[in-house]
């Protein structure tokens, strides 16, 4: 849809387009002049006499002022997240888990599927032109993936985690370059520089513990984990939320939100840490707590909460999460201001901190 303002009347213009896909709506990926709206659904498989959990991607032009329904396109399979879908050179990259429960030998299949975009001459669908083979070991599934130009990263998980790098160059043709076998598994991956050196930041758990890992991917053909850290015994949502998750190139600091919960009055958090990034270490500098142990445990709250945000502002940090809001300086961690959003509720209403 376009939205045009006339600034001297604040009426609004619309345009809107649409065209009609399978399944229920997954996510959408945007590029410069392009949309994709990607649906799960299903497809019959006339061979195996089988409904075949599908992908659906629905391409518009947004080049013009009004969109235009273009080509459509199908992959095996279902897609992790936003992520998992990219543009490049003409062409759509997909990341896909298939999933089998009836095949004995591995009853899940990773692949990354390459779609060439048509013409305006050649019709509305997207030719299949690439795709890798299994990515992972059997029955493990993607659990983070990125694109970056002609690389993609992908991360595969059952017990341990392949951090799997892809080289995407030969649209028709690509192939794994690079694996590295680590303890735990990423759900989040993001692309930083340190010192001049390519690196991957990933966020995802190891046992029950967050786990933060560097990955050097400067050789590509042999990716090396150069860091890592575990928070024990807690949890942070900007593994699978990444809007909760907040890198500073400049200072290399990551900010994420973290929660524990011990089911007791004592060594609960809801919070966020700050952690200095290097090459070779990461290393907590502040954690910013929402609210203290007992109030969590014992409080009385309000039934609704904010989700975790970070902002940063002349080396100020905003973070918003659960009930309140709370501004901290970097520099020194000290708190410039903590507002509570339940702090006039009547205790007549009485909810869990979490739930």
């Amino acid at each position: 849809m376009d939205m045009s303002t006339n600034q001297l009347t604040n009426e609004f213009t619309t345009s809107s387009s649409g065209t009609f896909a399978p399944g229920w709506p997954d996510s959408i990926y945007v590029s410069q002049g392009f949309v994709g709206v990607v649906n799960v659904g299903h497809a019959y498989d006339a061979s195996t006499n089988r409904w075949k959990e599908s992908t659906f991607v629905s391409a518009f032009d947004i080049t013009g002022s009004t969109p235009k329904p273009g080509a459509i396109a199908r992959a095996p399979g279902r897609p992790l997240n936003k992520f998992a879908t990219d543009l490049y050179d003409g062409h759509l990259r997909i990341a896909t888990t298939t999933s089998d429960w009836s095949n004995t030998d591995s009853t899940t299949v990773n692949q990354i599927f390459v779609f060439q975009l048509p013409a305006e001459d050649q019709g509305r669908e997207m030719k299949l032109v690439g795709a890798t083979e299994h990515l992972g070991k059997k029955n493990e599934r993607i659990t983070a993936v990125r694109f970056r130009g002609d690389r993609a990263y992908v991360v595969t998980f059952e017990q341990i985690d392949p951090f799997i790098v892809v080289d995407m160059g030969n649209h028709s043709k690509p192939k794994v370059i690079g694996e590295l076998e680590i303890p735990g598994f990423s759900q989040y991956l993001h692309w930083i520089q340190l010192e001049g050196k390519r690196f991957m930041l990933g966020l995802g758990r190891q046992d029950e513990d967050i786990k933060i890992g560097l990955f050097d991917i400067s050789d590509e053909k042999n990716p090396v984990q150069s860091a890592f850290h575990l928070e024990k015994q807690a949890s942070s949502s900007a593994g699978s939320d990444s809007l909760a998750f907040r890198y500073l190139p400049n200072s290399q600091l990551l900010i994420i939100p973290k929660r524990e919960w011990t089911w007791t009055a004592e060594g609960n958090f809801d919070g966020f840490v700050v952690y200095n990034i290097n090459a070779t270490h990461i290393t907590p500098v502040h954690e910013i707590q929402h609210a203290d142990s007992q109030s969590i445990y014992r409080g009385c709250w309000y039934n609704a909460y904010l989700q975790p945000r970070s902002l940063v502002f002349q080396s100020k940090l905003t973070t918003l999460l659960s009930h309140s809001v709370l501004s901290t300086d970097l520099g020194t961690g000290d708190t410039l201001f903590d507002l509570n959003l339940d702090k006039a509720l009547n205790n007549t209403e009485c909810h869990g901190y979490f739930w």
